[in-house]
């Protein structure tokens, strides 16, 4: 077979030497120039700075076109205004690519922001350069030590997120490094005068470091490359879009962030069910769905076997899990028969929901004896347990233990089920079991169990994986 053709994004996510213009020659803590260092960088750094001759132990040149060799990269951390010269700066270095950092263009809604990236996407389409931003925070690639957050992990991972937003970018990396989550690529593109979402999605397609997608769109500059994109993603990998400005007060402020134009639910509507791209509402969700489909076994339908603690939540879980578009059949009755002679506690019920019983100690006899019985039902497709830790009270000196050994029980069963197991944690408002929960949550991820905050969470992010797994069959 011959060898994979390199994409030309390849260089601008592995670059061999940037340049950044505007490197700070005194706020060295929070500079371009330290984060890459520290981040682990191991290319070329040209810092640019006409004030100064060195920046951080590096020679410091006061333009691009002193550099002495070829720049693959610039990152432009100066005003607006200073934009274009330094851009026709970089056509005469032959630079291939540019990230401008900087605001104070068309998303301000002045005319001479509006002006200045006009003509900062004339010189560079005349130069052929390619543009990331301008008003975005740029590339995070653990693998070539590109980072725009000093504080994002080094750990290298399978998920790939296309920003418009460089906030919502920072975000979803904290949110998924929590959920012991970790990228191969995060884009945060704002104005996108040239580079866009479909050209990020058209790269990610055939990444081999990438296995999930998710997006977060404000707006578009070209829909049906963007469609197509899509729908190319999806041949191969699951894509997750988390589509902003639908309403009225959304879609206005969407055009004064990065000037885009939001578009109507019902067009987004037509989006979702023309493409099979599965659609999230907040981050929260994005990371949700990501966890799912990283760490549970792709459902073979939409029915649920819900276990934990409490009728009256079982009650209410069963309904929250329907309303999200799951179902919550009965038991087959020999299921039910076996579920009632390992459940001691009398009014228990086994039918769907199933009431572990007798506090977290019973859980834990639950899960060792009871999950594999779920397991075999042969009614359901997928296990969610519910602790609901907060009805066995917050302060009771040992609630952090018995919620450990809940956690290690269910850790140690889970590697037997055969179906998609996942779990959702309720914490209560004692300091003692948002504690014990922490630790709890830790401990299931590190197993590769989804963990979730409620089941109104996991029922959403099982329900839309259980979408895609059924559209897209293995």
């Amino acid at each position: 077979m011959p060898a994979k053709a390199a994409n030309p994004l390849d260089r601008m996510f592995h670059p061999e030497s940037i340049a950044i213009v505007g490197a700070s020659a005194t706020n060295l803590e929070g500079s371009w120039v330290r984060r890459l260092i520290n981040f682990g960088y191991t290319g070329q750094i040209y810092p640019i700075n006409p004030k100064a001759t060195e920046i951080d132990g590096l020679k410091a040149y006061p333009s691009v076109r002193d550099i002495p060799g070829p720049v693959d990269y610039a990152i432009f951390n100066i005003p607006a205004r200073l934009t274009p010269q330094i851009m026709a700066d970089c056509v005469a270095k032959g630079v291939r690519y540019v990230h401008v950092f900087a605001a104070g263009f068309s998303e301000i809604g002045t005319e001479e922001g509006k002006q200045t990236e006009v003509r900062l996407k004339q010189i560079a389409k005349e130069g052929g350069l390619r543009v990331l931003g301008p008003n975005c925070m740029g590339i995070y690639c653990p693998a070539s030590g590109m980072t725009f957050n000093p504080d994002f992990p080094k750990e290298k991972g399978k998920v790939a997120f296309v920003s418009q937003s460089g906030a919502e970018s920072m975000r979803l990396v904290f949110l998924a490094q929590d959920l012991g989550i970790y990228f191969s690529k995060v884009i945060s593109y704002g104005n996108a005068i040239d580079l866009d979402a479909h050209d990020f999605l058209e790269y990610l397609s055939g990444d081999d470091e990438t296995e999930v997608i998710a997006c977060y769109i404000e707006g578009l500059h070209q829909g049906p490359r963007f469609l197509s994109a899509i729908k190319r993603c999806l041949q191969r990998k699951p894509v997750i879009v988390l589509k902003a400005g639908l309403t009225e007060s959304g879609a206005g402020a969407a055009a004064s962030h990065t000037a885009s134009l939001a578009g109507s639910k019902a067009v987004w509507d037509a989006f979702f069910k023309q493409t099979g791209a599965i659609p999230a509402s907040t981050m929260d969700e994005v990371a949700d769905i990501v966890q799912a489909i990283q760490r549970m076994v792709a459902p073979k339908g939409r029915r649920v076997a819900i276990v934990g603690r409490g009728g009256g939540i079982g009650v209410i879980a069963a309904d929250i899990c329907e309303r999200a578009g799951l179902k919550v059949p009965p038991f087959h009755p020999e299921t039910q028969k076996k579920l009632l002679e390992i459940i001691p506690e009398a009014g228990a019920g086994v039918r769907n929901p199933v009431e572990t019983t007798l506090g977290m100690g019973g859980a834990v006899d639950f899960y060792r004896r009871g999950l594999p019985i779920v397991d075999a039902d042969p009614a359901t497709d997928v296990i969610l347990v519910h602790m609901a830790i907060d009805v066995y009270g917050g302060h009771t000196p040992d609630l952090p233990q018995r919620v450990t050994d809940a956690a290690d029980a269910l850790c140690e069963k889970a590697k037997t089920l055969r179906k998609p197991l996942a779990a959702a944690l309720f914490t209560g408002g004692h300091a003692d079991t948002i504690m014990a929960v922490v630790a709890a949550r830790e401990k299931l991820t590190k197993a590769s169990i989804p963990v979730f905050t409620g089941v109104e969470s996991a029922s959403r992010a099982i329900s839309k994986f259980a979408s895609y797994s059924l559209a897209h069959p293995q």
